[in-house]
């Protein structure tokens, strides 16, 4: 059941790219689709809960763990790639967050969240080779020169990401599951990007959705799916597993590139499939704990 989770969150997080693109293409810029997406996000739990009568439980401990994981998981993140992606070449930046589940799994040792596991290690280091082969077969190389600077800041989206990964596994709140969770965070993202909007005036933008409403539906609807099965997969199976649905969404993203979008694809994606199955099957047969 835990591939089958891992798989469908790096099929979502694929998805997620696709529509980021095709929204992009259409002339729509990421400050005005993030926002209206998250915000169809918060609606959308926001009508289910308000259905089935159960909102978010907002004890402290809980209502901490919203806010944390929601800056720690999204706002900080995304600020981060605002500013430094188009500071960096798209393959050195996509390299770097290709690191993510390096960084987990030390953070997950560090923390005592997860031990040191040999076959958990390789499949992460093989996972990191199916990503690097991935990227150099579909992004276009730049010549351009890098800044040191921009450089190292960019280390810090993937680490943020890996913290929040280790402290949903690590500091889940008792008694609360995992819709109302993805509500809560949802809830609390929303009003910071709401209120991000508001002062950096992008919201006046906000008409321009209704150029790719489909792109829009499907970054929202793809959003609040895969953040519930990111929580599912965190909480009950650990952090460096729900990690590896990053080098998975690569290789579905790569595909739906050459079928939607003319990419190209050469030897070196499928043998990065070859490595990526490879990494599944060894994680696989190590559970959360081993030694």
């Amino acid at each position: 059941m835990k591939l089958v989770l891992l798989i469908l969150l790096g099929c979502l997080w694929s998805v997620h790219l696709a529509a980021m693109k095709s929204a992009g293409q259409s002339g729509l810029p990421p400050l005005v689709v993030a926002p209206v997406s998250i915000l169809g996000i918060a609606f959308f739990y926001s009508a289910v809960a308000t259905a089935c009568r159960k909102w978010p439980p907002l004890r402290p401990e809980a209502a901490g763990f919203y806010v944390l994981s929601g800056f720690l998981g999204f706002v900080l993140p995304f600020l981060l790639e605002v500013f430094v992606a188009p500071k960096l070449p798209l393959f050195i930046f996509v390299v770097i967050i290709s690191t993510m589940p390096i960084f987990t799994t030390i953070l997950a040792v560090l923390a005592g969240v997860e031990s040191v596991n040999l076959k958990g290690v390789a499949a992460v280091l093989l996972g990191f080779g199916a990503a690097i082969m991935i990227v150099w077969d579909t992004a276009e190389l730049s010549t351009d020169p890098v800044s040191w600077d921009w450089f190292l800041a960019a280390f810090a989206v993937p680490t943020l990401y890996a913290v929040n990964t280790v402290f949903v596994a690590s500091r889940w709140p008792k008694r609360v599951d995992a819709i109302s969770v993805a509500h809560g965070q949802a809830l609390v993202v929303a009003m910071a990007t709401l209120a991000g909007s508001i002062i950096s005036g992008s919201i006046c933008e906000w008409h321009l959705v209704t150029g790719n409403i489909p792109a829009i539906g499907l970054i929202g609807v793809g959003e609040g799916l895969t953040l519930l099965v990111y929580l599912n997969l965190a909480r009950d199976y650990g952090p460096s597993l729900v990690s590896l649905a990053n080098f998975i969404s690569l290789f579905f993203a790569a595909i739906i590139g050459a079928v939607f979008f003319d990419d190209g694809l050469t030897w070196l994606s499928a043998l990065a499939g070859v490595l990526l199955v490879t990494a599944l099957t060894l994680r696989n047969q190590e559970s959360r704990g081993g030694t």
